[in-house]
């Protein structure tokens, strides 16, 4: 097949000349940063410069990496293998962890036939078709000897209990102790971006600063190589690994941002209707519970966010890349996306819900979702489980920006939470 020639933004060879692209990429939106807030003042008076020039090469990453001019039609030929690649050379800039904040171990995760699972979910529709099909699979690997694996990061923060502990005793996949508690956490990234879980390094450290867990992150598979529902089949799998490793269920508190925030309802969603235990507690950090984007803060806060406001006729929309690249959306596509193991704010049945910590910005495009989203399971759950802290002036997953006031009073917040649901 012949696939449309696409002209991108960043490298697509790891050579010198790509390396002076992105380069040149990252510092012209440096330099228009510092441009605007010496010459007009800062767009958000609560932001300082560190923060707009972070926000500002976000966001530029996020509009402009990708050709989003495309129609629906040419969706078919996009080479979307190509760009997997593409985004994964591409990654977002990580800091690498220092030894005087935390410290990790990545280890693999085998699903092994002891692991394998069957989802008796029929409600779910194609959903439920999907995920036991890559059950199957999982299922046919490992007997024949080829079981399938991901990576998952442990983390400890130095400025925790384990700060004088030995790392190599501390950063294994089994149980400290039989009632050890530890924060199971998914990440965000779009379901496409955040490999290895390597741009939540510091986020990973604050929350076990915080709570004084250990944080278990699992590196489920991206889009667009793996559409949905491979990263909501893989954090269940994650959940019923560390299950197997002696973790009790009443120890585990499940965590996750945007993307990885939909993972934990969704993997709660699963235990509740096969009727497995559902963990302690959940925290939810700006979850991304709406994959049609239905909210009119979309519009409302295109302004203030780094997120760009894409309509889901665009290819490389993050829904379209993530549930099923290369297809043309149609209204067939919209329905589909309204189960709620892809966007949970559509569900008619939320009982059942833990104790519930959700945290988003005032700011970000995801607000008036996430917000109908609580009101729901507030409704369906009348023991008060639902707790929802929204930070002033603050964009989308604003823990990334760990410097600020705001982040700083939301980690401490969830280890408040965490404390609490013990």
């Amino acid at each position: 097949m012949k696939y449309t020639q696409l002209e991108l933004r960043l490298k697509t060879k790891d050579n010198i000349i790509g390396r002076i692209q992105n380069i040149w990429f990252i510092a012209s939106g440096v330099l228009a940063t510092l441009f605007n807030y010496y010459w007009h003042g800062p767009e958000v008076h609560a932001w300082d410069l560190r923060f707009h020039i972070i926000r500002n090469i976000l966001r530029q990453y996020f509009a402009k990496s990708l050709p989003h001019t495309m129609s629906n039609d040419t969706a078919p030929t996009i080479d979307f293998e190509f760009i997997a690649d593409y985004i994964a050379m591409n990654n977002l800039p990580n800091r690498p962890l220092q030894s005087s904040t935390g410290y990790n171990q990545e280890h693999n995760i085998e699903f092994n036939s002891k692991n394998c699972v069957e989802y008796n979910v029929p409600h779910y529709g194609l959903s439920s078709d999907k995920l036991n099909q890559m059950a199957a699979l999982d299922k046919q690997l490992a007997q024949t000897g080829h079981p399938r694996s991901i990576s998952c990061q442990v983390l400890v923060s130095t400025q925790s209990e384990f700060a004088n502990c030995d790392p190599n005793c501390v950063l294994g996949m089994g149980p400290l102790d039989p009632d050890e508690r530890i924060v199971l956490y998914f990440h965000g990234g779009a379901y496409c971006v955040g490999e290895r879980s390597l741009t939540h390094m510091h986020v990973f450290a604050h929350i076990s600063r915080t709570t004084g867990l250990r944080v278990f992150s699992p590196n489920y598979r991206l889009a667009p190589r793996h559409g949905f529902p491979s990263q909501l089949h893989d954090c269940f799998m994650a959940y019923k690994h560390v299950l197997s490793r002696g973790f009790k269920p009443q120890n585990i508190v499940l965590a996750g941002d945007s993307a990885g925030g939909a993972l934990v309802v969704g993997v709660l969603l699963l235990l509740r209707d096969m009727k497995c235990t559902s963990p302690s507690a959940a925290v939810l950090v700006s979850p991304w519970v709406d994959a049609t984007c239905s909210g009119d803060s979309w519009t409302r806060n295109q302004h203030y966010d780094y997120l760009p406001a894409l309509p889901l006729t665009d290819p490389f929309h993050p829904t379209r890349m993530f549930y099923d690249a290369g297809r043309k959306f149609s209204p067939a596509m919209l329905k589909e996306l309204q189960c709620p193991l892809v966007s949970p704010v559509f569900g008619t049945d939320l009982k059942g819900m833990p104790p519930m910590l959700v945290q988003m910005g005032r700011n970000e495009l995801l607000h008036d979702d996430i917000e109908k989203f609580v009101t729901k399971v507030k409704h369906d759950n009348k023991n008060g489980c639902v707790r929802l802290e929204t930070y002033e002036h603050m964009p989308h997953v604003f823990v990334l920006f760990d410097f600020a006031d705001a982040a700083q009073k939301a980690f401490s917040s969830i280890g408040s939470f965490v404390r609490e649901h013990n």
